[in-house]
């Protein structure tokens, strides 16, 4: 995972576990969540993380204020996003054909309850939990190319750094084929503690 130090790795880590047993909770079968990528990318590059296809992606976004902020998108293949909205809402998988109120609801509290959890982990592992509560604001549904819902989450970014820090983490669920994804934009003061975190654990 490059230019990541370990304990930062690891924190990360922590957090997928949590957010697994919160996602087996939610959806009652088997489910976890694997930090597959987590890496310092130029903003050019990090367009691309969710892809460049011409279909349209789905999924839910919360900018995250407080001890460890940023943004946290929950993101899928359109059809992989109605099979994710069956599964909470008890329905077979492949029932929901469209966007609908329900189907849109579902997903966007599934992204409440797993990014939080993510979160909260690194935040205790980072020593913040005392500079503030993390702050959800509430999840917004999204629908869109993969490189515009990318640049609506680095947007944020723009100003304060030519590159930014990516965790991407993806979704197994028990019996269900799934593409989901969970990718987290720290901000720059999260930036700053992630930073600093690492150098903590160099040795001198």
């Amino acid at each position: 995972m490059s230019g990541v130090s370990h304990e930062i790795e690891t924190l990360f880590r922590v957090g997928a576990t949590q957010a697994s047993r919160a996602l087996a909770a939610w959806l009652d079968r088997p489910a976890s969540l694997v930090v597959e990528r987590l890496e310092s990318l130029p903003l050019a590059d990090a367009v691309a993380v969710l892809g460049r296809g011409d279909e349209p992606i789905c999924g839910a976004g919360m900018q995250v204020a407080g001890g460890l902020g940023g943004v946290i998108l929950l993101t899928a293949p359109d059809a992989v996003g109605l099979i994710l909205a069956d599964l909470v809402l008890g329905r077979s998988p492949g029932t929901s054909r469209a966007w609908h109120d329900l189907e849109r609801s579902a997903v966007m509290e599934t992204a409440n309850i797993v990014g939080c959890r993510y979160l909260n982990p690194l935040a205790t592992g980072l020593g913040v939990e005392d500079a503030g509560a993390l702050i959800p604001s509430p999840p917004c549904f999204v629908r869109d190319f993969p490189a515009t819902v990318m640049q609506a989450a680095l947007s944020m970014q723009t100003a304060e750094s030519d590159s930014v820090l990516l965790a991407t983490t993806e979704f197994s669920i028990d019996g269900v084929p799934t593409r989901c994804g969970l990718v987290f934009v720290p901000d720059a003061a999260a930036l700053g503690r992630l930073a600093a975190a690492g150098g903590r654990g160099r040795p001198a």
